[in-house]
């Protein structure tokens, strides 16, 4: 009983904190915050980490999805195990949220997953200012979310305690699992991916915990396909001057982001309207696991076809 009171006066002074907050709001503060909440959203992550694929380095690519795909799962499989109410839930007032959300608020997804996304940016970089950069955007991504009403501060603390968990294993354990994976043989490349995925998806008390499964699998395979039979390297460019490479980047990136758009939303259209089914289930990993692939494989695959790259010698 103790417990429980505690934790609804927590949520209590949180839910005050919002709404002390909330009292300055305005219009050009509201849009700025739904700008800064948008680079913690899903479809941000699916613009960035095929950019980083596809025009950075494809490696590094593969292994920041690998970690955001992780800690999205985490974070998903925590919301539901908690399942607490949002704040707008709380205070039965549905002007504290100034957006909607889906699932229960604790942990934050997008302090988590911000704080993993922009550390391992930073960490390639490897400057002051980078690491100030990726502090001042986990920081603004978390601080919007109180400000539009869909966290309590102690969502916030729940995200940056996981995602700190996520860079720990991460940065300790990293290389050595990458080291250990590099020596595997192709087969067991793909037997870890699919063991991977299969973990993620052993837990689904909702269809989202399927999607970073599906994209991890897929984006993992394509990966394997492309290094084995097509040899993309992101790094390798047909022109030599830079303003011929910037729009030779830029191509790529309209190109592969506007198949994976039209991918995400056949999506919508494909997946069977009984939800909660086991069919509608598999068609939904699968769709996912469909889009991680063309990330990996299917757009590399185009971009050497298109000469918009060259194929690494010797692959």
């Amino acid at each position: 009983m103790r417990t429980f009171d505690f934790m609804e006066n927590i949520l209590q002074w949180g839910l005050d904190l919002i709404r002390q907050i909330q009292n300055y709001a305005n219009p050009s503060l509201t849009a700025f915050m739904l700008g800064i909440t948008w680079l913690g959203s899903t479809m941000a992550y699916l613009i960035l980490l095929p950019f980083i694929f596809w025009c950075v380095d494809e490696k590094k690519g593969l292994k920041l999805g690998i970690a955001v795909l992780i800690s999205a799962w985490i974070n998903l499989t925590f919301k539901f195990l908690f399942d607490q109410p949002r704040p707008f839930f709380l205070a039965y007032d549905p002007v504290v949220g100034m957006i909607p959300e889906r699932f229960g608020g604790f942990p934050s997804g997008h302090a988590q997953n911000a704080l993993v996304l922009w550390v391992i940016i930073a960490s390639w970089i490897k400057r002051k200012w980078a690491f100030a950069a990726a502090a001042l955007v986990v920081l603004l991504v978390s601080f919007s979310r109180i400000y539009l009403g869909v966290h309590f501060p102690t969502d916030i603390l729940g995200g940056w305690a996981l995602g700190g968990l996520v860079l720990c294993v991460y940065f300790v354990f990293g290389k050595r699992l990458e080291k250990t994976f590099e020596q595997a043989g192709f087969r067991a490349q793909m037997i870890s991916f699919a063991a991977v995925s299969f973990v993620m998806i052993l837990y689904r008390p909702a269809e989202a915990l399927l999607m970073p499964g599906g994209i991890l699998l897929g984006m993992g395979a394509g990966y394997l396909l492309n290094k084995r039979f097509t040899g993309f390297k992101s790094s390798i460019l047909p022109g030599e001057q830079k303003p011929v490479r910037y729009v030779i980047m830029a191509a790529r990136f309209v190109l592969g982001i506007a198949v994976t758009a039209v991918l995400s939303a056949a999506i919508r259209k494909i997946i069977p309207t009984a939800r909660g089914t086991s069919w509608f289930l598999l068609v939904y990993f699968g769709l996912h696991g469909v889009i991680g692939l063309w990330v990996s494989a299917g757009a590399p695959w185009l971009y050497c076809k298109l000469r918009l790259a060259k194929r690494q010698e010797n692959s």
